[in-house]
């Protein structure tokens, strides 16, 4: 394309998640193809970020949730992408937003991807059944509309755009995993074994699940539980005796909030990576511990079934069953190397930085026809 294409890549955080994470990688991609003005579009938005080659546009003043969630921020995400009249619009993480941009782009001619990031996004279920029942309904409506309009749907993984197609009787038009690069960090699991945990502190994680298994495995010696993600927040009762249950776990260390590049170096040295959540979309922490050697064991989360069919990790099923499938690992280390063998072959073909190509394919072909 000879024309420079204007993208407006709208999203509530500009930090934080592993939807921001690829949102990362999309934007150095786009900007080393250096066709694209790239507008990064975000209520919270992080001040010690520097944006290099792509511009932030600040939505609101307040960088607080709104209490009625982002749908109430329709005036000034409208306004912005008018003053901004973007080609094409890239939208993640389902919610008030994702409505506001399939608005504007119909009223404007302007092509929308809208990228699934959650299970929750493509069924009539919500993601936080804590929060107040008319912002939980405003958000799935703004997102409901925008199934029923945006020009293309992205999803994760095949169980995602049956689920669209059920609940919604709409096609993906697209199937495109999470992308990551090879690791940089060096790989060593000389160090005693460890078992890691990765997420920020929330109900739907169920990080109390990781506390239990660390006190029922006290008896293997020497062996490390490690927790990493940001501290809970919300119901103090629970957030209270989440803390207290890790603090006297003696074979338990929380390291809280770790930069990415720390996350991963503690996945290189980690022996058994663990998921303990009620559902996900497609965990970026998989494909961070298939790449770095670290076996995935799931208590539920298993997207289109890949830890049996590809042979990549185990899916536990119940609290039973992962205690004893991390025990069986810990004191396996041929059947650990096994798993990882496989793990970092199928990640390294499926998730690499190819896909970003996909992506971009596609919103090329977005601004051909805008």
């Amino acid at each position: 394309m000879s024309a420079r294409t204007r993208l407006c890549i709208v999203n509530p955080f500009q930090h934080g998640g592993g939807a921001e994470f690829q949102i990362s990688l999309l934007i150095a991609a786009l900007r080393q193809a250096d066709r694209f003005d790239v507008y990064y579009l975000a209520r919270h938005v992080d001040e010690t970020i520097t944006p290099e080659g792509y511009t932030v546009v600040r939505i609101g003043r307040s960088g607080r949730v709104p209490f009625l969630g982002y749908i109430t921020d329709l005036v000034p995400l409208y306004r912005a992408l008018r003053a901004i009249g973007p080609q094409v619009i890239y939208q993640r993480v389902a919610g008030g937003y994702t409505g506001i941009c399939a608005l504007y782009a119909r009223r404007h001619r302007a092509r929308m991807i809208w990228h699934v990031a959650h299970e929750t996004d493509v069924t009539p279920q919500t993601l936080d059944a804590g929060r107040n029942f008319l912002r939980r309904r405003l958000e799935k409506w703004s997102v409901e509309y925008a199934i029923r309009r945006a020009d293309r749907i992205v999803v994760q993984t095949r169980d995602q755009g049956a689920l669209l197609s059920r609940h919604y009787g709409r096609q993906a038009d697209a199937v495109i995993g999470n992308f990551h690069p090879e690791p940089a960090e060096a790989i060593d699991k000389s160090g005693p074994p460890t078992v890691v945990w990765i997420a920020n502190l929330k109900r739907w994680k169920q990080p109390e699940v990781f506390v239990r298994l660390a006190q029922s495995l006290r008896d293997m010696e020497g062996v490390q539980f490690v927790m990493l993600g940001e501290a809970p927040s919300g119901s103090q009762h629970w957030c209270e005796m989440l803390m207290q249950s890790i603090q006297v776990t003696p074979n338990l260390t929380y390291l809280g909030h770790r930069a990415q590049d720390e996350v991963n170096k503690v996945l290189a040295r980690a022996s058994v990576f663990v998921n303990t959540s009620v559902h996900e979309g497609f965990p970026n922490t998989f494909i961070q511990a298939w790449l770095r050697n670290a076996v995935v064991v799931s208590l539920t989360v298993n997207p289109d079934r890949v830890l049996e069919t590809q042979g990549v990790g185990i899916h536990a099923g119940t609290e039973a069953g992962l205690t004893q499938a991390v025990r069986t690992l810990l004191t396996n280390p041929a059947e650990r190397a096994g798993y990882a063998e496989r793990a970092r072959a199928y990640a390294s073909s499926a998730h690499s930085v190819r896909n970003v190509g996909v992506l971009m394919e596609m919103i090329d072909a977005c601004a051909a026809r805008a």
